[in-house]
């Protein structure tokens, strides 16, 4: 644990200056590469949320794992399961509605096709996350899996909806297209958009530019390579490589959101920051708490 403080203070030093950034250049930026029908980043914006909530299909597979393989009293095992199930629902059900909802192809295809598309790849993440935790070393790595539901909990169900409800900040797609709607910086909630909604008829949704959830949602890989690896030893080896290639994958997703015109910078570098805080302090509690950790066997002593 104590060697992802680097990569994950060096994450959160991204996101920070993403948002210093944004704060100067928000308009600037869209404006010169934006585009709602930019087919490339509708796409990854579909994807992006169904491979960031693979990692909690996966911690579903690892409940069954704990249930199945591991000696718990039969009322925590009943838990695993039920929290299992519910890994994979959740799994299943918010990146569903990004394919053909209005942050996706919209009109394309009917909404319910989504949950078509994403049962398949969720269930083989969940399935795929029971053979890597069948093996597990770490007897309280259900502790861990607990703490990881917590923080997703507070960050993606919480936080996020919470800020886009006080702000309500016009996405640049709305801009661009009604001239009688203004640009508002991150920090200056929109105060009259229910005006603007009734006059313009314009979906509640255009005005949740802040912060990206598609960018915390892929961030829920950043969680996975952090605390996944306590499982096991052998993970040890994958986990900082693992950490790289998500990062990749949150700041592919969070180009997109700007792409695609439904965020600014500022946005997509504070979707990122709300998993990364939490994230980073999860992590120094964890640090400290002993139990939570592998067991160190002890030394083989050699006879002389």
């Amino acid at each position: 644990m104590k060697n992802m403080r680097i990569p994950l203070f060096i994450s959160l030093g991204v996101a920070v200056i993403g948002i210093i950034l944004g704060s100067f250049f928000d308009l600037s930026i869209s404006t010169a590469i934006a585009s709602p029908t930019n087919v490339f980043a509708l796409t990854v914006s579909a994807i992006g949320p169904t491979i960031g909530f693979a990692a909690v299909a996966a911690m579903g597979g690892a409940f069954i794992a704990f249930a199945i393989k591991g000696e718990y009293h039969i009322g925590l095992r009943v838990l695993f399961y039920v929290l299992a199930a519910l890994c994979l629902g959740v799994s299943i059900y918010f990146p569903a509605g990004e394919y053909f909802g209005i942050n996706g192809f919209y009109g394309v295809a009917p909404e319910w096709l989504g949950y078509i598309i994403v049962i398949i790849p969720e269930a083989a993440a969940m399935v795929g996350g029971y053979f890597l935790f069948k093996d597990f070393k770490n007897k309280n790595m259900w502790i861990v899996c607990l703490i990881i539901v917590g923080l997703l909990l507070i960050a993606l169900l919480a936080l996020i909806p919470i800020l886009k409800g006080i702000l309500h900040r016009p996405r640049y797609r709305l801009i661009s297209a009604v001239e009688q709607v203004s640009f508002h910086n991150w920090w200056q909630p929109c105060k009259n958009y229910k005006e603007l909604m009734a006059t313009y008829n314009i979906p509640s949704d255009n005005f949740k530019s802040y912060p990206s959830g598609h960018t915390g949602e892929a961030a829920i890989l950043l969680v996975a390579a952090t605390f996944f690896p306590m499982a096991h030893e052998k993970f040890k080896k994958y986990q900082l490589p693992f950490f790289i290639g998500s990062c990749v994958i949150v700041l592919l997703v969070a180009l997109a959101r700007i792409l695609a015109a439904a965020h600014f910078l500022s946005d997509v570098s504070f979707g990122a920051l709300i998993i990364l805080v939490p994230l980073v302090i999860a992590n120094e509690v964890v640090i400290r708490i002993k139990p939570l950790h592998l067991e160190e066997e002890a030394p083989v002593e050699v006879k002389e």
